[in-house]
């Protein structure tokens, strides 16, 4: 985001991208003041997406958890970067996303998930 949002106008942009693209969920807020915002949106039992977000360092962080591990991430902790489906260890730096951006690519990965338990071994 090139552009500082207030808390309010994170939640909202997330809250409008997470309905048009991952519909059936629910999100939980975690923990929200003026400078900070903690979320998580259930997918599933033991599936969700982890969102963090603070004005004033700009932090923000969206990671796929599936049985409490990160299968996919995107943050900008020292640089904005991706922890790619199905190596999430991994560093693969990237362009500045938008909010929709992201939320689209954490929608793929679960859909990936979807597909890999679906797939005959």
């Amino acid at each position: 985001m090139k552009l500082s949002l207030s808390i309010d106008a994170f939640e909202e942009q997330l809250f409008r991208d997470l309905r048009k693209y991952l519909q059936g969920g629910n999100l939980e807020i975690i923990e929200k003041n003026n400078v900070r915002l903690k979320a998580r949106y259930h997918v599933g039992v033991s599936l969700f997406i982890d969102v963090f977000y603070a004005t004033r360092t700009r932090k923000i962080s969206f990671a796929v958890i599936q049985n409490g591990d990160r299968v996919f991430g995107i943050d900008n902790l020292g640089f904005w970067h991706c922890h790619p489906f199905r190596n999430p260890q991994k560093h693969e730096p990237m362009e500045e996303p938008s909010i929709e951006e992201i939320v689209s690519q954490c929608k793929l990965a679960i859909n990936g998930l979807a597909t890999a338990v679906d797939a005959p071994i």
